[in-house]
C-alpha cells in the first residue's frame, strides 16, 4: 500500500506544475499574443510527447496490429468526445463558452491520464523510473496550465471554477496511476502498449485538429513558431537527460 501511495504522489506532480502555469496565466494580462504563444507551446509539449516518448513504444509491440488498432481507436473516440462537446455548447450552465477550451481541457485530462498510467506502471517495474518519468512532466506540464486558464479566463469564467477544474486534474492522472499500477500489475507489455497507443491517438487528433488552427487564429507570428519548436526541443532535451 505505501508503494501505490507513492504513485499517487508522484503522479500528483505533473498537476502542481500544472497548476502553476495557470497562475502564471492568472498574473499575465490575457491577450491575443500570449495566448497564441502558450497554445503554440503546448502543442509542442504535447507533441513531443506523442511522438518521442508514447509511439517509440507503441511501435515495439507484438502483434503491431494491435496497437495500431488502438491508435486509430483513441483518435476515432477523440472525435467522438469533440463531437459531444460541439452539441453541448452554449448548453454548459448557460454560458457560450468557446468549444476549444474544453476540447484543450479534456486533450490534457488524457495526456494527464497518460502520465498516471506511465507513472503507475513504471513503479512495477522499477521505482527509480517511476521518478524519472515523473520529474519529466513536471515542466512540460507549465504552457498546458497556462494554456488551459488563459482559454478559461478569456471566456469570463469565474476564478472559483476555473480553479476548481484545474484541481479536477487529479482525477484523471490517479486514475491513470491506480489503473497503471494494479490493473496492469504483473500483466504481460501487449496491455500496457495497447492502453498508451490508444492515448497517443487522442493526443494526435487533438493536436492537429484543434489546438493548433486554434492557435493560428490568434495573433500569429514567428515566436509563435519559435515557441512551437523551442517547447518541442525542450520537451525532448528534458526528457532525455531525466531518462
Amino acid at each position: 500500500m505505501q508503494e501505490f501511495l507513492f504513485a499517487l504522489t508522484l503522479s500528483a506532480l505533473p498537476v502542481i506544475s500544472n497548476f502553476i502555469g495557470a497562475m502564471i496565466a492568472e498574473a499575465l494580462p490575457s491577450s491575443k499574443l500570449t495566448l497564441g504563444l502558450a497554445l503554440h507551446a503546448a502543442a509542442g509539449v504535447l507533441l513531443a510527447i506523442a511522438s518521442t516518448e508514447l509511439i517509440p513504444r507503441v511501435a515495439i509491440a507484438k502483434p503491431v496490429w494491435a496497437t495500431i488498432l488502438a491508435l486509430f481507436l483513441g483518435g476515432a473516440f477523440f472525435v467522438w468526445i469533440n463531437q459531444l462537446l460541439n452539441l453541448s455548447k452554449n448548453r454548459l450552465r448557460g454560458v457560450d463558452h468557446n468549444t476549444v477550451s474544453w476540447v484543450i481541457f479534456l486533450s490534457i485530462a488524457i495526456d494527464l491520464f497518460g502520465d498516471g498510467l506511465m507513472i503507475g506502471t513504471s513503479l512495477t517495474i522499477a521505482p527509480h523510473l517511476g521518478v524519472v518519468l515523473a520529474s519529466g512532466r513536471v515542466v512540460a506540464h507549465i504552457p498546458e496550465g497556462f494554456v488551459t486558464n488563459a482559454e478559461f479566463k478569456s471566456q469570463n469564467m469565474p476564478r472559483t471554477e476555473r480553479f476548481w477544474l484545474l484541481a479536477a486534474f487529479l482525477i484523471p492522472v490517479w486514475l491513470g496511476a491506480t489503473l497503471g499500477y494494479w490493473g496492469l500489475r504483473g500483466q504481460t507489455d501487449l496491455p500496457k502498449l495497447i492502453v498508451l497507443a490508444f492515448t497517443t491517438g487522442t493526443l494526435m487528433v487533438a493536436i492537429v485538429e484543434e489546438i493548433l488552427p486554434e492557435a493560428h487564429q490568434t495573433q500569429d507570428t514567428n515566436w509563435s513558431t519559435m515557441t512551437f519548436i523551442g517547447s518541442f526541443a525542450l520537451s525532448m532535451l528534458f526528457s532525455s537527460y531525466l531518462k
